[in-house]
């Protein structure tokens, strides 16, 4: 897909239209600018990873049990990483489309999106002060927001290490590479607490 490859800003419409074979015109109609039709993908993509995120949170909290740090960062990342096996893309393909979705356009999102959003943050911020009760509200919010730019990145990016390191970096699953991830981004949640 050319979004994914190489992102929404160096598309043209008319590139999108050519490789689709579909008229201009077609996409004016139904999307009305290539920014709606890009904020539609970005639906697509990525409301089921949301209404996956709150699935797996919820089901961590069942009958007034408290998920633990570890169980929330997987709900969390977990999502964004198992889409994969539903999409007819290549692994590599598909992981950039979806870290294209979650930070081109300046970080923009589509008023569509906004709501699930706003309820996914909720749910999470609520699970993660409960999780870590001593971390103050603003480093737990920042950690959040770092743990999201780790997973962006990784979808985004991931391929970039192998060619930098040559291979040294191997070529792990994407189960072992959620896990590294999780690691890490549990050990910042639990490093010095406070807000120093």
């Amino acid at each position: 897909m050319l979004l994914a490859e190489h992102g929404f800003d160096s598309v043209s419409l008319r590139d999108i239209t050519t490789a689709a074979d579909v008229n201009v015109a077609a996409v004016n109609y139904h999307f009305g600018s290539k920014e709606k039709l890009f904020e539609e993908i970005q639906c697509r993509y990525i409301e089921p990873v949301n209404e996956e995120r709150l699935r797996m949170l919820t089901e961590k909290q069942t009958d007034g049990r408290q998920a633990t740090l570890r169980e929330i960062l997987e709900a969390f990342m977990h999502p964004f990483f198992s889409m994969v096996t539903r999409s007819k893309m290549s692994e590599q393909l598909f992981f950039k489309l979806m870290g294209r979705c979650i930070t081109d356009k300046q970080g923009d999102l589509p008023d569509n999106l906004l709501p699930q959003f706003k309820k996914v943050a909720e749910a999470f911020t609520a699970a993660l002060q409960q999780a870590t009760p001593d971390l103050p509200v603003e480093p737990m919010l920042w950690r959040l927001h770092y743990t999201f730019g780790v997973m962006a990145h990784t979808l985004l990016h991931g391929d970039a290490l192998k060619k930098l390191t040559g291979g040294a970096c191997g070529d792990p699953e994407i189960e072992t590479q959620l896990q590294w991830m999780i690691d890490f981004c549990h050990a910042g949640f639990l490093s010095e607490k406070g807000d120093k």
